[in-house]
């Protein structure tokens, strides 16, 4: 089996080390050919122009930063819909916004492409170990065409519609796991002020009627006071305002993603973009004046 993968960041890395380590002929692309070295002594092979990646496959997967990424790489000249052949099929793994990945549908369907839609839940060590949770719409016949390959990648695979049903879902989910991360944070807070260690807090958390494999997750690095990211502070702030803007666009209040949206965008403003998003809580101690786990920056005169 032969496919190609689009897009070296943290995921876009730990996708083709994957597939390599499950034995397909993986060819890699990266605006910045730096990072495909690593890739290339693991096995793959690497194209310097975009189009070649279609010289030895008809799949592509890609893991792209953001909307602009996404239209650049699928629209743009020279780009994934314009060069590639008839019948292939696209694997969009990226956490965009449903307009950006419908953009890519119109186009992709004029030239007769199967186009997939398939953000993940986990991180690259959860995709290494071939666990992801992959949120799947499209055509169902384009979702059998990729089957054998997200079966190599993840461990769960939720189809919930023909069109941008998936991306609306990974947004939902980031949004409640952001929702989730900030009270996490209040009640650290509360009940360190309260003189109840954390470990104690979270402990009891897990055990209750709220505990949830999220919680269990981060409880090592809440305890450890570590924010080494795999998914930043910044990237939930774009996955938030992403949010907003479906709601907006479907006349949807949502108060609370609001509000997170807000605490998340002073937190990164205060230093702390590039941690983990677990950074809600140091900008919370600071807030209530409190000792921070990391430094974090004086508000600015507007706070």
């Amino acid at each position: 089996m032969q496919v190609a993968v689009v897009g070296l960041g943290k995921m876009g890395a730990a996708l083709a080390q994957r597939l390599v380590s499950q034995g397909l002929a993986v060819t890699v692309w990266n605006r910045s050919p730096g990072a495909t070295a690593p890739l290339v002594s693991s096995g793959a092979t690497a194209v310097a122009e975009l189009a070649e990646v279609w010289d030895t496959t008809g799949t592509v997967m890609t893991f792209l930063a953001d909307d602009d990424a996404v239209v650049r790489v699928y629209l743009g000249p020279g780009g994934l819909v314009e060069t590639a052949p008839a019948g292939a099929l696209l694997i969009e793994m990226s956490t965009i916004s449903p307009v950006a990945s419908a953009g890519v549908a119109a186009a992709a369907g004029e030239r007769g492409l199967r186009y997939l839609r398939c953000p993940v839940s986990g991180n690259p060590g959860v995709l290494a170990a071939g666990n992801l949770t992959l949120i799947v719409s499209g055509s169902e016949a384009a979702v059998e065409a990729g089957r054998p390959l997200l079966e190599r990648v993840g461990a769960k695979i939720y189809y919930v519609g023909a069109d941008e049903q998936a991306r609306v879902m990974k947004l939902a989910v980031n949004s409640l796991l952001a929702a989730t991360a900030e009270m996490l944070a209040e009640l650290v807070t509360l009940c360190e002020a309260s003189g109840i260690d954390r470990s104690v807090l979270l402990d009891v958390v897990s055990g209750s009627a709220i505990g949830s494999p999220f919680v269990n997750y981060k409880t090592e690095a809440l305890v450890g006071r570590r924010y080494d990211a795999t998914f930043t502070t910044a990237m939930l702030v774009k996955d938030l305002q992403l949010t907003q803007g479906v709601a907006a666009a479907e006349s949807v209040p949502m108060p609370v993603t609001d509000l997170v949206a807000q605490l998340a965008v002073a937190s990164c403003e205060r230093g702390l973009a590039d941690l983990d998003f677990l950074a809600l809580l140091p900008h919370l101690q600071a807030l209530a004046g409190r000792p921070t786990d990391v430094p974090v920056s004086p508000a600015s005169p507007v706070d």
